[in-house]
């Protein structure tokens, strides 16, 4: 009974961990984000002086940089991976690309995968596959 009631509790723990996990990082992505339209904001507000609400593109590999150094992420391959103070890893993410909510529109859309590691006596048995989208927009305040 109490094997039964200790695994029990394992799950609800990892359960709000790993639920912690992509709290803290849907928001780190939402910061970085933030700051990553206001950099942009020049060229961002010309098109709005245009009348067009048009942006052609934006360089995703500055919003990925700024996330790996707000972030404390390691750069490898097509993912970014969170270690702890031991060097074992906390999470994974795929590296984050960009969609307008409207073509070519000030509004934009973040997309990744965030892999949360599953620990089973101390050796990863697997991982948690989350979506995750943030949504950013640029808006006129006057």
């Amino acid at each position: 009974m109490i094997l039964v009631i200790s695994m029990i509790l394992s799950v609800f723990i990892f359960f709000a961990s790993a639920v912690n996990t992509v709290r803290i990082t849907k928001e780190n992505c939402k910061v970085v984000l933030d700051s990553f339209v206001m950099k942009n904001s020049i060229e961002i507000y010309d098109s709005i002086k245009q009348g067009s609400n048009y942006t052609e593109a934006l360089d995703a590999d500055v919003y990925i940089d700024d996330l790996c150094k707000f972030c404390t992420l390691v750069n490898k391959g097509s993912y970014l991976y969170a270690y702890d103070s031991n060097g074992k890893i906390q999470y994974q993410m795929t590296k984050p690309y960009f969609t307008f909510q409207e073509e070519n529109t000030l509004k934009i859309r973040v997309h990744y995968i965030l892999y949360v590691p599953i620990w089973f006596n101390g050796k990863a048995v697997g991982a948690a596959r989350i979506p995750v989208t943030i949504d950013s927009a640029l808006s006129e305040k006057f």
